[in-house]
């Protein structure tokens, strides 16, 4: 079963794909991890994608497909995954659909309030050890990795102003594209506003009751 994760910046798209992976035994793919372990490693389209990613605007989109498809072209994707960060805009769109990057089966579109979004951003939290994302807005109390004991860290990315930015491209620029995904039959709306542990049972709730082909005999063999 391949998923897309969509929705807004700060969604939860990461979160319920993490904790859908380890229920269901697939792998994930971040768009947004690709390009922070590309940054990370010094690499030169690293140092590309960190001068866009700093200014809250999206990276070319020659660059994020090329990275995409040597992720989806790995072994450990191709008998199922959780895509999450691409497509994200109409260029993106039209490689995905002109390329045969992949064919998606759910796309699973998380629907959260801005004030939600904005007060997640501000909270936001991730391990400097193994990458465990954690939000003080879940009033947790977690004053180190709950799952390493590893030191948070805040990404540079993660303030207000770089947000506003961020989303208002998510609505001129990725919102859009959901109705590619509508027009297939493939979407599936999922209120994501509550704690990581309440929205996830949201969306297994709606898988159960969805009527997308082959969803419910994935829940059922799984």
């Amino acid at each position: 079963m391949k998923f897309l994760m969509f929705g807004a910046p700060m969604a939860g798209k990461g979160t319920l794909a993490n904790m859908l992976a380890e229920d269901y035994h697939l792998p994930t793919i971040s768009m947004g991890d690709i390009l922070r372990e590309s940054i990370e490693s010094g690499s030169e389209e690293g140092k590309i994608a960190k001068g866009y990613m700093d200014k809250g605007v999206m990276v070319p989109t020659a660059l994020v497909a090329k990275m995409i498809k040597n992720r989806l072209a790995m072994d450990d994707v191709q008998e199922g995954f959780i895509l999450d960060g691409f497509p994200r805009s109409p260029d993106q769109l039209k490689v995905f659909i002109d390329d045969h990057v992949t064919d998606i089966d759910v796309v699973v579109n998380l629907e959260v309030p801005y004030e939600v979004l904005l007060s997640r951003v501000v909270g936001r939290r991730t391990c400097k050890d193994c990458g465990y994302i954690y939000n003080t807005s879940w009033n947790m109390g977690y004053k180190k990795c709950p799952k390493c004991g590893g030191e948070w860290g805040i990404r540079s990315d993660d303030n207000e102003e770089t947000y506003k930015t961020r989303y208002e491209v998510y609505l001129k620029e990725t919102l859009p594209i959901l109705d590619y995904f509508k027009s297939q039959g493939k979407v599936l709306s999922v209120t994501g506003d509550k704690d990581p542990r309440q929205s996830y049972e949201n969306m297994i709730n709606e898988f159960k009751k969805s009527e997308i082909p082959g969803l419910k005999r994935f829940l059922e063999q799984r």
